[in-house]
């Protein structure tokens, strides 16, 4: 089992999903098509095995200085 999270700049949450996958290459594969057909693909997200594994990440840019 696997989970993809999608956060906005500031690290709150919008998308948060459990994801079934047969191994890490189609959780991977699964997970990017979903962030896409969101329209999440260029927001901060994970794609995580329930054991903690890290599959896939995109980290957020930082925040402009105010």
């Amino acid at each position: 089992m696997y989970h993809v999270t999608v956060f906005d700049d500031e690290g709150k949450k919008l998308f948060d999903e459990p994801l079934q996958a047969e191994n890490d290459v189609e959780a991977r594969e699964k997970g990017l098509a979903l962030l896409t057909e969101k329209e999440y693909q260029n927001h901060p997200y994970r794609i995580v095995h329930t054991s903690g594994r890290l599959i896939s990440f995109n980290s957020h840019k930082g925040k402009a200085p105010k």
